[in-house]
């Protein structure tokens, strides 16, 4: 955990839900902290991006935010998060801005970090012990970097992935140099439980998906650059 006290020196165990967001509003479960979207986007010509971090709670928060490698590896990723840490009053705002730090990045695709956001309720130092258990949210959302020179489109590839039958499986290709993330799948109208199979492709990547009997017609949509679903799409395969 990367969250630490602003008040005065204590220890402070932070138990923390972990809220991965996809399509849905980035807002905590119990109402109060939230993000302005539910994905960022970082051209690489772009100097900054900003995402808003909003409290319409009664209480106030500690919120530390940063970029890193993947949804629970803390190494830090090309970029950085102002303010990293602060405290967000009741009713109010307070906006991030992510700037890259340099490094070299694929410049024919897409690569992928994850912005990480922590809030937990503050409390002032008569109000707490020198050691407590403090509980907390933690929201991560996905940040695709994007090089500029693309060729393709990124509103023209969710119908594009190519289909085929595996040996109990249905292989699905993503031949583009974007991300493409499942808001949903179906095999034959019924959807695939994307918990447990994969719901997300990598550019220029396959991925296999474990079926139990034939499966002649797919259905899908991939999730936009703002959070919402594509064009419904379909296709036919041939079964092996």
């Amino acid at each position: 955990m990367f969250l630490t006290a602003l008040y005065r020196p204590m220890t402070i165990a932070c138990l923390c839900l972990t809220i991965s967001v996809p399509t849905l509003a980035a807002q905590s479960p119990a109402g109060g902290i939230s993000l302005s979207q539910t994905r960022v986007v970082f051209l690489s010509t772009d100097k900054a991006q900003t995402l808003a971090v909003k409290n319409t709670a009664k209480q106030s928060y500690l919120i530390q935010s940063r970029v890193q490698q993947t949804p629970d590896d803390h190494t830090a990723a090309p970029f950085i998060v102002t303010p990293p840490v602060f405290s967000l009053q009741p009713d109010n705002q307070q906006l991030l801005r992510i700037i890259p730090q340099g490094g070299s990045l694929p410049a024919d695709r897409e690569s992928l970090f994850y912005l990480a956001v922590i809030a937990i309720p503050a409390h002032s130092s008569k109000d707490i012990p020198d050691a407590r258990v403090s509980m907390g949210v933690r929201f991560i959302i996905k940040l695709f970097y994007r090089p500029a020179d693309l060729k393709m489109a990124p509103a023209s590839n969710p119908c594009n992935l190519r289909l085929s039958a595996g040996v109990n499986a249905v292989r699905i290709e993503n031949p583009a140099p974007y991300f493409q993330t499942f808001g949903n799948l179906k095999f034959n109208g019924q959807p695939v439980n994307l918990d447990t199979q994969p719901d997300m492709l990598a550019p220029m990547s396959t991925q296999n998906y474990t079926i139990q009997g034939p499966v002649t017609q797919v259905t899908w949509q991939t999730v936009t650059d703002y959070g919402g679903l594509s064009t419904l799409c379909q296709q036919s395969i041939a079964s092996q």
